[in-house]
């Protein structure tokens, strides 16, 4: 066999997905899902916006992201999201 056997093109991934999503699913009707995924979406929007201030923190100090999060996590007012 060879690589080329191996890929999946963006549209048959996709459908996998979808199928892998529905099996996984199951019996729970698709507008019931705005319970599952509107946390989640809101959990990834904390998180980026965390993620920006973090980076935005340590360009104006001259740190790494790395040094920038020590700093935050002794003093979160440090950046405009309040993790309390």
């Amino acid at each position: 066999m060879n690589n080329n056997q191996n890929k999946l093109d963006a549209q048959a991934l996709e459908t996998w997905f979808w199928d892998a999503a529905c099996k996984l699913r199951g019996p729970i009707d698709a507008p019931k899902y705005k319970d599952y995924i509107l946390p989640l979406i809101f959990l990834k929007r904390l998180s980026d916006v965390y993620d920006d201030e973090v980076s935005k923190f340590a360009k104006n100090t001259n740190k790494t992201i790395e040094e920038a999060e020590e700093i935050i996590a002794i003093d979160q007012e440090k950046i405009g999201v309040c993790l309390k």
